[in-house]
């Protein structure tokens, strides 16, 4: 792979994530969601910047790989976000679990 399509995946990496970030903190402040606890805010708050940070991480890590050592598995440095963003979705899978029980 040569450098130039590392750098269009990482940009595309960074703008599908960060978009995916950005508009799911508008979904969770619209009006029409539910209304959270003290507690389930902070966590959902805290998964969402800890999965916006990890895509930043992650393309760095990968191009440090990449640039740096001799390994061909610096794409999986890509993988990363994905364990934040199924804890995300999951808490908020049970959070709206929680809220149509009532």
């Amino acid at each position: 792979m040569s450098i130039w399509l590392l750098v269009l995946i990482s940009f595309l990496h960074i703008t599908i994530g960060g978009a995916f970030a950005f508009g799911f903190l508008f979904y969770i402040c619209a009006e029409g969601s539910p209304s959270l606890t003290k507690i389930e805010n902070n966590v959902l708050f805290t998964l969402l910047i800890g999965y916006s940070a990890t895509l930043v991480i992650s393309v760095g890590m990968a191009v440090y790989f990449y640039v740096f050592t001799t390994s061909d598995l610096y794409y999986w440095c890509f993988a990363i976000p994905w364990v934040l963003l199924i804890l995300l979705l999951g808490y908020w899978v049970y959070i709206l679990a929680k809220f149509n029980a009532f």
